[in-house]
């Protein structure tokens, strides 16, 4: 009976940590969506959560290491969606993967556009590190590449590993540009499918590139009529 008493005593201090981490990032997130990273502040956090700021740091950390849990915890998703590509043609899977990321970027933009700014300047998307943000990301467009290869779409004059990482580059430069606001999630996949489409054609067959090529021509005129979703 006492082991089953303790035992039941853990797990509810458990859960209790868990409920209250989850209340400080989820009021972190909003922070962070309203009036930006800098506008963060731990004292302000606790008083947000109805929390102290010891059990802040305690059960997190510091500001730095907040955010560095809501990128992380973004980051997962991110993968998830990658990762949702199936079996459709090489430009179709590409589209796709950017379709299904601008949907999820809309569920909550003030806070996607807030954390990736803040993600860039603190250093967490460094791609320096074999194991972090960069590698995992970059990962998927060159196997993509090698399987175009494979399937003789691309000839393979430009190695996998070089394309690779110029198409999560389009995509990166155009998630920024739309985080930084120049441009809308329209404007984002447009910029990010013409440019990965543009990689693509360096090195494809001539068949396979005037396929990508077709493609640029109707993201060309999607955005003259202000339509979305044709790629």
């Amino acid at each position: 009976m006492a082991i089953e008493t303790l035992s039941s005593s853990v797990n509810t201090r458990s859960k209790n940590m868990t409920k209250r981490r989850a209340t400080i990032l989820r009021e972190a997130r909003n922070v962070i969506a309203n009036d930006g990273f800098d506008a963060l502040k731990i004292r302000d956090l606790a008083a947000r959560a109805d929390l102290t700021v010891p059990t802040i740091y305690n059960l997190i950390g510091g500001k730095d290491d907040i955010l560095a849990t809501i990128i992380k915890e973004l980051v997962e998703q991110l993968q998830i969606i990658q990762d949702q590509v199936g079996s459709a043609t090489v430009e179709e899977s590409f589209a796709k993967q950017i379709h299904n990321l601008a949907h999820h970027f809309a569920t909550d933009e003030a806070f996607y556009r807030a954390a990736f700014i803040a993600g860039d300047r603190s250093g967490l998307f460094e791609q320096s590190s074999e194991e972090g943000i960069f590698a995992r990301f970059v990962r998927q467009p060159i196997e993509a590449c090698r399987r175009a290869v494979e399937q003789k779409l691309l000839r393979g004059n430009i190695p996998p590993e070089v394309l690779g990482p110029q198409i999560y580059g389009c995509y990166r430069s155009a998630r920024q540009d739309w985080a930084n606001g120049y441009f809308d999630l329209d404007g984002f996949r447009r910029q990010a499918l013409t440019g990965i489409f543009l990689c693509l054609a360096a090195d494809a067959n001539p068949t396979f590139r005037a396929r990508l090529m077709a493609q640029i021509s109707r993201l060309e005129s999607a955005a003259r009529r202000g339509d979305v979703n044709t790629a």
